[in-house]
């Protein structure tokens, strides 16, 4: 795997993101670029917890601002990490293109083919799917091909059980 990718699941899993199993169901599919407006920034994996609500929030607020309402759910896509830091993005899709400001940018998830996969549960377990993703990914010869991204499917603040969390991980691969 590429530098810079090839041990995301494992920093994930060190940051305390990795407990669980459950079943898990990997394919390939292909995207069309999604336009979204978010902020990236740079923290350590212990910090994401705390800083990723507030960046949604002011993510949220712009669109709004701006006449607009997200057509998806919030992500947050990995750029790439060294050791605890983390240079990632939070963001939300948008209907069309909009300018950024300030902070907040104008982005596009990429087109393409991506490696996916659902997590249901906690966060606490994510880093367990990312270990099977990329393991899967290596099993089937499929090489990273971008920034991968996790999509929050399922609303913290509208169910409270946990079990029912639903994340979407997005790996681009060729």
């Amino acid at each position: 795997m590429t530098q810079g990718y090839e041990d995301i699941a494992d920093r994930l899993q060190r940051s305390g993101r990795g407990l669980g199993e459950e079943e898990r169901r990997f394919e390939t599919k292909q995207l069309e670029a999604q336009p979204f407006v978010g902020i990236r920034t740079n923290a350590t994996m212990d910090k994401l917890p705390e800083i990723m609500g507030s960046l949604f929030g002011e993510v949220y607020g712009y669109i709004q601002q701006n006449g607009q309402t997200p057509t998806g759910m919030p992500f947050s896509r990995y750029h790439s990490m060294d050791g605890n830091a983390v240079d990632m993005e939070c963001g939300m899709p948008v209907a069309s293109p909009m300018e950024g400001k300030d902070r907040v940018q104008a982005g596009e998830l990429p087109a393409g083919t991506v490696a996916a996969v659902t997590h249901m549960g906690s966060y606490e377990g994510l880093s367990k799917t990312w270990m099977a993703l990329t393991g899967w990914m290596e099993s089937q010869g499929l090489q990273p091909a971008g920034a991968p991204w996790e999509v929050y499917v399922t609303d913290p603040g509208a169910e409270p059980d946990q079990a029912k969390w639903r994340t979407d991980i997005f790996f681009p691969v060729s």
